[in-house]
């Protein structure tokens, strides 16, 4: 079992990364492999909408020569993907948005047939912190990737997100509670 995180934070030592951390850890105790992306060090460039990536049937396909050729490979090879992002004016950060926009490329339009999508196992999740209420602050961008994994024929499992109390220390116990239900969710749904 291998779990890819995708992380939008801009900090590092952000509250969503700590979160992110816990989470992790608490599926490797589980036996699962993580693999980090910390987007902040990353090149990703925006999708350019030129739709070269979908008459490449075999691969990701994608023509621009950055880093998301990388996080592409592990995605293929992940049974979970969990995004993860602070919000920003209700919507994760603009690296995170190119991440799940780039993943479009997954999609194959053969002529003359039906399209379809390369992902096939794989799950997605979100994680979240937000300065207000979490369930009016994340709403889009839990709905940006219910949607996805709807388009790819594919599961989500919902997501966590918590309040940043704002005093630089997320990791209380409530915190703690609910990463540890979370990843058993996830683990859970792909044992």
């Amino acid at each position: 079992m291998k779990a890819c995180l995708i992380h939008g934070n801009t900090r590092s030592n952000s509250n969503t990364e700590a979160l992110a951390m816990l989470f992790a850890d608490d599926l490797n105790e589980k036996g699962v492999e993580v693999c980090h992306f910390f987007l902040r060090d990353k090149n990703i460039q925006s999708c350019v909408g030129c739709n070269k990536c979908h008459s490449v049937l075999d691969s990701f396909g994608c023509v621009i020569n950055d880093d998301m050729q990388e996080i592409a490979k592990e995605i293929l090879l992940s049974d979970l993907i969990v995004y993860t992002s602070p919000i920003y004016t209700w919507m994760p950060t603009p690296s995170q948005k190119a991440v799940m926009d780039r993943t479009y490329a997954f999609t194959k339009y053969p002529e003359n047939d039906d399209a379809f999508c390369l992902l096939k196992k794989q799950k997605y999740a979100m994680i979240a912190t937000s300065g207000d209420e979490c369930e009016r602050n994340c709403d889009l961008f839990d709905e940006s990737l219910r949607r996805m994994a709807k388009f790819a024929n594919l599961s989500y499992l919902g997501y966590l997100a918590v309040k940043d109390p704002g005093n630089g220390s997320i990791a209380n116990s409530e915190s703690i509670s609910k990463v540890r239900v979370f990843a058993n969710k996830c683990f859970e749904a792909i044992k």
